[in-house]
């Protein structure tokens, strides 16, 4: 779940629970007007009861939020699923330098960190730490059983130990507070304790960054995953499998998205009317002279799209004309948006395309990818898609060969890819009695998480008679 995604569920959930305590602090507010303010009773107790009703209120509002998150509406595809390896998020953020995964799991623990503060200002007896961390993991197991149960979610360990260290977390808050509060003043020791583990947290991830720094190259995607048990799995190849170790160049992505704007507007006769920063790209609205707007879509990835507003592509040239051939070579020639010589090819849509295949064996720079462009009738454009990159040579690695793929195979040190939608995760889990037949090994390549263009193995056969392939890092 990303930071987009956390914010959306918590506009949408967030309507109903303060709908929920809006009703129940418009009660209390009735009760203490019209009932308890009546009553003869010692004024503090009087507002010391309020302060117990409006804490309720609050909390019952916070667990209608977490049941809305955790079990309302969450589907059943997920029936007796169940990860049980530990700090597994934690890992796979680590392999996959995701931010979005370690969100997940920072959004585990903020979610319990209420519960902890809340529980022993509701009742005495949740002062006691015991007591506290009892609920915190009876709450966040009975919410991962019932998941598991229904099909709402999967059963993860991880979960539990991000809750409870959320709760722990809302609990050394909660006695910081009363320190200040009783004390009158903010005690180093006290301060210390009871944020011992947010700090400790805190170093951790600032110590992984610095370690991730100093790696020469970024991580790859695919070495996230857990090894597969491969007792009573058939293996077999009819390859001949080289054991002659080689090398294989890496690149660099360079990105340049500088002066993309301007360049359309300049050459296209564009000019803007607004622009925004969304979740990974930015989007500019631009209108040309005759009033026509387009959508300029810039992503961080280096590519970038140029649409036009309110229009289809079956408006556009269908078949194949010589004029508008030459027109839109004119265009990219104008534009000099095309780094080196390519061939144009009509596609059946009746877009142009220019096409820059991958060199793997190069060990000097080179550049890769396509550019689309879309006509209208009368020649002006109403799509440009760019999608080059230039690939800068770094230097060779050492690189495994086949054969020490086919080993690392053998002892289940490969992803399993769900590479069809209509394939279930519980499908590829491998088991005692599977037969994996193993047709070829071929190097291909993958961008990293700091964009250096790394050799992978394409590993390809068959999976229980099934089309099957898997991924493996080449270099060493």
């Amino acid at each position: 779940m990303g930071i987009a995604e956390i914010i959306n569920n918590i506009r949408y959930f967030g309507a109903p629970v303060l709908i929920v305590i809006g009703i129940e602090f418009l009660l209390i507010a009735l009760y203490y007007f019209f009932y308890y303010r009546k009553q003869q009773s010692d004024r503090k107790k009087q507002m010391h009861h309020l302060k117990k009703l409006l804490l309720w209120a609050i909390f019952i509002g916070y667990t209608v939020f977490v049941f809305e998150l955790t079990i309302i509406g969450r589907g059943t595809s997920h029936h007796l699923q169940m990860n049980l390896h530990p700090f597994s998020g934690y890992i796979e953020a680590w392999k996959k330098y995701s931010l979005r995964d370690l969100q997940n799991c920072i959004f585990n623990i903020l979610m319990f960190v209420p519960l902890g503060m809340m529980l022993p200002l509701i009742n005495s007896k949740f002062k006691g730490f015991k007591w506290i961390l009892l609920v915190v993991v009876s709450a966040t197991v009975s919410i991962e059983t019932y998941q598991t149960l229904t099909g709402a979610g999967i059963f993860e360990v991880d979960d539990i130990i991000n809750n409870s260290i959320g709760g722990i977390i809302g609990y050394q808050l909660y006695r910081l507070v009363s320190s200040i509060t009783h004390n009158k003043k903010v005690k180093i020791k006290s301060l210390v304790g009871n944020l011992a583990i947010p700090l400790m947290m805190g170093l951790i991830f600032v110590g992984m960054n610095i370690v991730y720094a100093q790696e020469e190259f970024g991580h790859l995607a695919i070495n996230s995953y857990t090894k597969s048990n491969m007792s009573g799995v058939h293996l077999s190849t009819s390859l001949e499998l080289s054991s002659t170790t080689t090398v294989a160049p890496v690149y660099k992505k360079i990105i340049n998205n500088d002066g993309v704007e301007a360049l359309l507007q300049q050459k296209l006769g564009l000019s803007e009317l607004s622009a925004q920063v969304l979740n990974g790209y930015r989007e500019i609205l631009l209108e040309d002279k005759a009033g026509v707007q387009y959508t300029l879509s810039i992503f961080s990835e280096g590519n970038w799209s140029l649409t036009a507003n309110n229009y289809t592509s079956e408006q556009s040239v269908s078949a194949r004309q010589e004029p508008m051939f030459e027109k839109a070579q004119a265009i990219v020639e104008k534009l000099s948006i095309l780094p080196q010589e390519a061939e144009c090819t009509e596609m059946e849509s009746g877009e142009f395309e220019w096409n820059l295949p991958d060199n793997l064996d190069l060990k000097s720079d080179y550049w890769r990818g396509d550019i689309s462009l879309g006509l209208k009738e009368d020649g002006s454009v109403y799509s440009l898609s760019y999608n080059l990159n230039k690939n800068e040579f770094i230097r060779e690695v050492n690189i495994l060969s086949p054969a020490e793929v086919y080993e690392r195979i053998e002892k289940g040190k490969f992803p399993q890819i769900q590479y069809n939608a209509l394939v279930k995760e519980e499908d590829l889990v491998i088991k005692k009695g599977d037969q994996i037949a193993i047709e070829s090994i071929e190097l291909s390549y993958m961008y990293d998480t700091k964009g250096f263009y790394q050799p992978i193995y394409r590993v390809s056969g068959t999976f229980n008679g099934d089309s099957w392939f898997t991924l493996i890092q080449a270099r060493r």
